[in-house]
Formats: C-alpha cells, structure tokens, sequence
C-alpha cells in the first residue's frame, strides 16, 4: 500500500483570493511563502505522493475557465519542479456546491486519486488544507489532518466544535514540515 498526503490548494500552496473572488489566471497565482521549499523537503524517494485536491466552484459560476485553471497546474507544476518538489497528481471539483459528490468535504476527488492509483491507502494518507471542509474530508477517509491557519485559532475551534479532529495547527505548510508532521512517525505533530 502507498500513501499520499493530500494538499489543499489556495491557502496552503497559494494565496487565497478575498471572499467571494478567485485565483482566475497565473498571473492571479501567488505561492505562499515557504511554500515551494515546503513541497520540495515533502517530495523525498519512497515517500508519500504530492497529491493536490481543490474546490474550483469558479468554473462552474463563469468566472474562469477549466483551460485557464489547467494553465495555472500546468505552470505551478512546473515551478515546483524547479524547486525540485514533485507533485504526483491534481484534482479538482469544478462543481458549485452541493452539485457532486467531489466537492470537499466529500471525498470524490480523493477516491479519483485512489482508482489512479489503486494501492493508495486513504486511511493511511494525509489531509493539509485550511478550512473545515479540508478538515471534514481528511476525518470521513480517517486519515490524519493538519489545518494551515494563522487566525488565533478560530478555524481549529471550530472544527473541534463540530467534532473534527485535528492533528496539528501551523500558520503555514513549510511550519508543518518543519515540525516534522509528515516524518514517519504518526504521533508527531504541532499542538492542537
């Protein structure tokens, strides 16, 4: 069996746009600092795979084409190649909410990733986004979830609020690695 650590993608890899608005083109796309250094140090032989899962509900609403949100993989693969990071697979929801079984928190994409790789285990993988449908997503596969967040602990209360479970906080992905997250070891981690 393999495993992947799943990675949410605006707020985690990118900055996210203001509510409401979305990256709509690469020259919207900006990495998060750390980020690419992040994915690289992520990226070591027999590791888990890079997997990236993203809501993209702009498609469905207009706002951007599925050409134009496949140029921005395209070009984020490729710098992240260049930073020496691999990243094993993308998917996307381009549905509005409610419309598919896809869309986080529902595990459509997930399940994508495991017929592309049969050997994937969900339940062994990892979940990193910053909102709580990452969050419900990566608790229905049963595998770990770390939160992204740099919001005094709002989003991490809530989610335990809802019964989530959240195996560490960071105010970024490169605070995560560094913590030694993604070592082996699944009981190290940043405190709740």
């Amino acid at each position: 069996m393999t495993q992947a650590i799943f990675l949410d993608r605006d707020g985690v890899l990118n900055r996210r746009a203001p509510d409401g608005q979305y990256v709509r083109s690469w020259a919207e796309f900006e990495f998060l600092p750390g980020a690419l250094e992040a994915v690289r140090r992520l990226t070591r032989p027999g590791g888990p795979s890079l997997i990236i899962v993203t809501n993209q509900r702009g498609i469905a609403r207009g706002v951007m084409s599925q050409a134009a949100v496949d140029d921005i993989h395209e070009r984020m693969g490729a710098a992240v190649a260049a930073a020496g990071g691999v990243i094993a697979g993308i998917h996307v929801c381009p549905h509005e909410k409610e419309a598919c079984e896809c869309r986080k928190p529902g595990i459509g994409m997930f399940l994508a990733a495991q017929r592309a790789d049969p050997a994937l285990d969900l339940a062994a993988s990892t979940v990193v986004g910053d909102s709580l449908a990452d969050l419900e997503a990566g608790n229905r596969l049963g595998a770990r979830t770390y939160l992204v967040a740099d919001d005094d602990g709002a989003t991490a209360s809530a989610a335990r609020e809802l019964g989530l479970t959240v195996d560490g906080v960071a105010a970024s992905l490169l605070a995560l690695v560094s913590a030694g997250c993604f070592d082996d070891s699944a009981t190290i981690g940043v405190p709740r």
